[in-house]
């Protein structure tokens, strides 16, 4: 199992990198054919479309869960029972998300203000990959049942490859249009390879409608209802920002917005990379009856430190890239970087919380923590937008996300499991301690003393990242993971010496 998380982990980062790469060379491409206006547009459809995810009624996780207990008992019948179940009810659940985005579509002027009038149509032919992205998630669960990340993120950077690719040639002429066609033509081939590589992996695997189980879809039910809520209040936490800034402010900051939002997204995804893969061992582990404390601690401590390792380096010198990357008019991104980040480190206490307690089916409150975070992210994000516009937005974005993500999440946690939080929640302060004490006292050395180039960037990059590794390891990492890590190292060189010298 090390040696497949490994190689998934390396596949993931190279997706993420795939992912972060060609993101930074295609926003101020779009931005530079599009305008601000028309970016900030193609954002807010993009937005529109991620609220469809909670139609999926938290089965994703249901699904992913009931096949990896059916192939830990090596029961053929039960994976395909499963499988079949899953695929009639994601069509139907696709079929209704499609058929909801094509009403929304038709009202889409009246509720989003003063936006292009194409969004209409734009909204009505997304629905086809509404409708594609829920018949796929029957096939996901077989690439993390099997830890075969690196399957699933070489489909997925090919899929970026392609659509960016296609984007590029045909944005000119066609606009957002462009982009939109695009987008679906990759998703029709790369999900094509997805079932076939599903197959490959399980070569068992069949669907019949005999296999269909009614009983399946009330058990994948009674696990998933209480992510129905949960669910629904992630797509506000991760979706209202761009509507409440279109409703209060304009379009422009949108745009702005989705600047420094889609920067520390990024760094936000390789910060999780590892985090994200650990849920088939926490349920395998689960499965098993096994204890899970130590691997909850060890999943928040690498992430706590691979948070300071990356988040500092973009609060050092996130002003500097922005204005470089996209120009001078969005240079105030950085601002709203600074509680983005916040958010981020609050989200590594709730994503280990919730996957220890989505594995031992203990998950029924996470829905009214998050249902929570997203009532008090709006509140306050519309109290502080009238005062403080883009900042106030994040401030209450960042409040309402150390409620629910810390306190609430670490409450929950304690109810069913007798950890100990002490480690928990030195961790978390340690890191925010360092990310802005390191982070800001570095970018006014920055910014006193370096010009912005190119040059100065990549040098700068260097050595800050060299610095914040060296104190983030003394600081952050715990003895115990230092010694795995050295242990698994020395390994690894000793094994490296033994085959160059046979």
């Amino acid at each position: 199992m090390k040696k497949q998380l490994i190689s998934s982990t390396i596949f993931k980062l190279l997706e993420r990198f795939t992912l972060i790469i060609v993101s930074l060379l295609l926003t101020p491409y779009l931005i530079n054919h599009l305008g601000i206006n028309g970016y900030g547009f193609w954002l807010l459809v993009l937005s529109v479309l991620g609220w469809f995810n909670i139609v999926d009624l938290g089965f994703p996780s249901a699904v992913q869960r009931h096949i990896i207990f059916a192939l830990e008992s090596n029961d053929k019948d039960k994976v395909n029972i499963v499988f079949s179940t899953s695929v009639i009810l994601f069509v139907v659940l696709g079929g209704i998300s499609a058929a909801l985005l094509l009403v929304l579509s038709s009202f889409s002027l009246s509720l989003f203000g003063n936006v292009d009038s194409s969004i209409t149509p734009i909204l009505s032919v997304f629905a086809i990959k509404v409708f594609l992205d829920f018949f796929m998630n029957s096939f996901h669960g077989f690439f993390s049942a099997f830890m075969r990340y690196d399957i699933d993120s070489n489909i997925t950077s090919l899929n970026v490859l392609i659509k960016s690719l296609l984007i590029a040639l045909v944005i000119p002429e066609y606009g957002v249009w462009g982009a939109v066609l695009a987008t679906i033509f990759a998703d029709l081939v790369t999900n094509g390879l997805k079932i076939r590589y599903a197959k490959k992996l399980y070569p068992p695997l069949s669907f019949r409608l005999s296999y269909f189980r009614y009983e399946e879809i009330v058990s994948l039910f009674s696990y998933s209802k209480h992510v129905i809520a949960a669910g629904i209040a992630k797509a506000i936490n991760l979706r209202a920002d761009p509507f409440i800034i279109n409703k209060f402010l304009d379009i422009t900051s949108v745009a702005t917005y989705g600047i420094a939002n889609r920067l520390a997204m990024h760094v936000r995804a390789l910060v999780f990379t590892i985090n994200d893969m650990l849920s088939p061992i926490f349920i395998k582990k689960s499965a098993n009856k096994q204890d899970m404390e130590m691997i909850f601690n060890n999943a928040i401590n690498i992430n706590c430190f691979t948070a300071c390792l990356l988040f500092t380096p973009l609060i050092v010198l996130g002003h500097f890239f922005i204005t470089l990357w996209v120009g001078e008019e969005f240079k105030d991104a950085i601002y709203i970087i600074y509680f983005i980040v916040f958010t981020f480190i609050c989200r590594i206490i709730s994503s280990s919380v919730n996957q220890v307690l989505l594995a031992q089916a203990k998950h029924k409150l996470i829905s009214v923590v998050n249902l929570t975070g997203a009532i008090l992210n709006i509140t306050l994000s519309i109290f502080l937008a009238e005062k403080y516009g883009l900042i106030g937005i994040a401030m209450g974005t960042s409040i309402g996300f150390f409620i629910s993500d810390v306190l609430l999440s670490l409450f929950l946690l304690k109810k069913y499991n007798p950890y100990n939080i002490n480690l928990v929640i030195v961790n978390l302060v340690k890191t925010a301690l360092f990310v802005y004490s390191v982070g800001l006292s570095l970018r006014y050395y920055v910014e006193m003393n370096y010009v912005i180039t190119w040059f100065n960037f990549i040098f700068l990059g260097l050595i800050v990242t060299a610095i914040t590794l060296i104190l983030a390891w003394f600081i952050i990492l715990n003895n115990k993971f230092k010694k795995m890590l050295a242990s698994q190292v020395l390994k690894f060189t000793t094994k490296v010496k033994q085959n160059y010298y046979e």
